[in-house]
């Protein structure tokens, strides 16, 4: 028996190694061969997870991912938290995007008239200067269904030379003056005037037997150039009223169109008379709201004519600038309201206002019915004697200020 000289263990004759120890037996290395290592890499194999399914439908089994976001937008969208902020921004971008106008509140200014009255002649004569106090609005006839909506007071009213006060209620100067000789008159006052802009459609109208024409008789009837009994108005207002259903707004918005459709503003010194301006279709403010009176007294409706003077220049972006003072007319008119109530409007053809007026005016008189004075109004200056006095004219604002703003998409 033969043991193994490192570790002890019995050998048998055909070993060549140590089955214990692996130690080489004595005399036998040659039997022992040498091999390489030999190497085998195995692929791990690969373990899948198997998660419990949630209960309900998997809809990403079904459904595209992109047509899922697009569901979910969907809904957001129709939400109603989304609807407002949608509506919100849309009248957002809707207001930065539309074009309007910037009407002040009210505008508080002081304006003065100077005149300069000297001879152009030789010799001597004496002259008359006429001028309408400045009174607050409404005054008679005007009406205001609200009965708070004051649009004009005057305040500081100051003059120089004194006046004496005619008739009609009129400032009136009177002097006789020769050779180079000046007189010299002054009228200066603040004034505080309103965007005058009521809510009124043309549903909210009475009609034209609902008027108490009996206390607004005298604006029904002929006066100085304001004609409702030619045949040629007579016939326009028949026409004006067509389809109304005698409802007045409607009726005064089809004179309106008449108007601005049909006829074109030109400048003129003396008023002319309805057959001029309907034959001629040309005018100015005078002209517009003479012819304008005659239609609607014809048509059974009360209006007037209010006359004063508005700037032809006007800049109120980052002031208040009224510059080039002129005389000016507009209409009233008498509307009954279908709650009972009465009311005026204003229309002004020259300027395309219907029913409301911006704050750039001063309204220095009313009609009252009298055709006398309605034509005394438009000659405020006479001259009697060898010589030929006249005068001149210098109106301006020497302090302005606009408070408030309304924002209007038409005029």
């Amino acid at each position: 028996m033969k043991l193994c000289d490192f570790c002890g263990f019995v050998l048998s004759e055909s070993d060549a190694q140590c089955k214990n120890c692996s130690n080489t037996v004595p005399g036998k290395e040659h039997l022992i061969q040498t091999k390489e290592p030999s190497f085998e890499i195995k692929e791990t194999p690969k373990t899948s997870i198997n998660l419990p399914r949630p209960n309900g439908l998997n809809l990403s089994r079904y459904i595209p991912k992109k047509t899922i976001l697009l569901l979910l937008i969907v809904g957001f969208a129709v939400s109603p938290q989304a609807q407002t902020l949608i509506n919100e921004s849309s009248n957002y971008w809707d207001e930065m995007n539309t074009p309007y106008y910037n009407i002040p509140e009210s505008i508080e200014i002081t304006l003065v008239r100077n005149f300069t009255i000297y001879l152009e002649t030789d010799g001597t004569a004496e002259y008359k200067l006429i001028l309408s106090k400045p009174e607050n609005r409404p005054s008679w006839p005007q009406q205001d269904h609200l009965k708070t909506n004051v649009w004009q007071t005057i305040e500081d009213f100051q003059v120089s030379p004194q006046y004496e006060e005619n008739e009609v209620g009129r400032m009136e100067w009177s002097k006789e003056i020769s050779g180079n000789e000046r007189s010299y008159v002054e009228v200066e006052y603040t004034i505080n005037v309103n965007t005058l802009r009521p809510n009124l459609k043309i549903e909210d109208s009475g009609k034209v037997d609902q008027i108490p024409s009996e206390v607004y008789d005298s604006y029904l009837q002929p006066e100085w150039l304001i004609e409702p009994n030619l045949t040629s108005v007579i016939e326009l207002a028949e026409n004006m009223t067509l389809g109304t259903d005698g409802n007045v707004i409607h009726i005064l918005h089809n004179i309106y169109n008449y108007i601005q459709n049909n006829y074109t503003y030109q400048k003129s010194s003396v008023p002319k008379t309805c057959t001029e301006s309907i034959a001629k279709k040309i005018g100015d403010c005078d002209d517009f709201s003479i012819l304008f009176a005659s239609i609607a007294r014809a048509a059974g409706i009360p209006t007037w004519i209010e006359l004063g003077k508005i700037p032809a220049f006007i800049d109120t972006r980052s002031g208040c600038e009224l510059n080039d003072w002129g005389g000016h007319a507009w209409i009233n008119a008498l509307v009954p309201l279908s709650d009972g109530s009465i009311t005026t409007v204003s229309i002004d053809l020259a300027n395309s206002y219907f029913m409301w007026m911006p704050p750039y005016r001063i309204s220095d008189w009313v009609d009252d019915g009298n055709g006398d004075n309605l034509y005394s109004y438009y000659y405020l200056f006479t001259s009697q004697g060898t010589g030929r006095a006249t005068y001149v004219e210098n109106t301006y604002v020497s302090s302005c200020e606009t408070s408030g703003n309304i924002k209007l998409e038409e005029l």
